[in-house]
């Protein structure tokens, strides 16, 4: 299907975080027992909580809006020609972080985004462990709710302070370029933190600056840039260009930074770039 009816994307917020919220009961089911881990052809590791949640997230978004495709991380094996014709899509990480599940670190989310022409234009992450949700859609702002309160806009951080609020994974954290990046930041302070919760914290403003070197799929941004821009902040590439979706055969992401403060050039401290970085300026955002 490459068309889709107008959808009124403020109505997706409640059914789809009920999906969220069924797929993130099978999660902590698997999470309070025991469970075998076993490796993708990439190598990195999947469980039997990935595959449930992909089964009920697919199966509610299939009830919910039944001409609309779906791509998810666990059948991700679309050939483009196919999923090149889809104008509007579903991008879902039915268990974003699974290296975190494994270690029980509580430090995991399902991601879902609508993607509309190459653009996030609705996403949802839901953090299982304590259910905490943050949504947003295009043109409604973005907005965090704790279990069982009401939902509370949220904002990025406009202006930078010092120290810089810096958060990353650990294994990220570990790289080579990003030492050499940080080196050259200045004064920062760091967070280590897992999964999408990282650009959810720049969207409620309590980081300014998540970097990040080296691969991610698309089903790991995309609701995270939804979420990221509708509270006034940015994910980009490293030449300042928003992230698109379903835009290319391969299903990897370049090199991102998500930040709220786009009057600072996050992008000098990068080397031999090219072409040099700049303030990113946005229409409408």
């Amino acid at each position: 299907m490459t068309d889709a009816p107008d959808i009124d994307l403020s109505a997706l917020a409640a059914p789809v975080q009920d999906i969220a919220r069924e797929a993130g009961r099978r999660i902590l089911d698997v999470y309070a027992g025991s469970f075998s881990v076993t490796a993708k052809p990439d190598q990195s590791p999947v469980t039997e909580a990935d595959f449930a949640a992909h089964r009920c997230i697919l199966r509610g978004l299939k009830e919910l809006t039944p001409h609309i495709p779906i791509l998810s991380e666990e059948a991700s094996d679309v050939g483009f020609a196919e999923r090149s014709r889809w104008e509007w899509l579903w991008l879902v990480d039915p268990l974003d972080g699974t290296r975190e599940f494994i270690r029980h670190s509580d430090q995991f989310t399902i991601n879902i985004a609508l993607i509309h022409n190459h653009e996030a234009v609705f996403g949802l992450i839901l953090s299982p462990v304590d259910g905490v949700c943050y949504h947003a859609w295009r043109g409604g702002g973005a907005y965090k709710r704790l279990r069982n309160q009401p939902a509370r806009r949220i904002q990025a951080a406009r202006i930078c302070p010092q120290p810089i609020r810096v958060v990353s994974s650990q294994a990220s954290y570990r790289s080579r370029r990003l030492q050499d990046y940080l080196q050259q930041l200045g004064d920062y302070r760091h967070l280590f933190v897992g999964s999408a919760l990282k650009s959810c914290l720049i969207a409620e403003g309590a980081v300014d600056l998540y970097p990040r070197f080296g691969p991610t799929g698309e089903w790991d941004t995309a609701a995270a840039q939804a979420i990221v821009e509708e509270a006034g902040g940015h994910l980009t590439d490293m030449q300042s260009r928003p992230l698109r979706y379903n835009a290319r055969p391969v299903l990897i992401n370049p090199d991102f930074f998500a930040f709220g403060d786009a009057s600072r050039d996050w992008f000098q401290y990068l080397p031999q770039r090219s072409p040099p970085g700049r303030p990113v300026s946005l229409p409408g955002r």
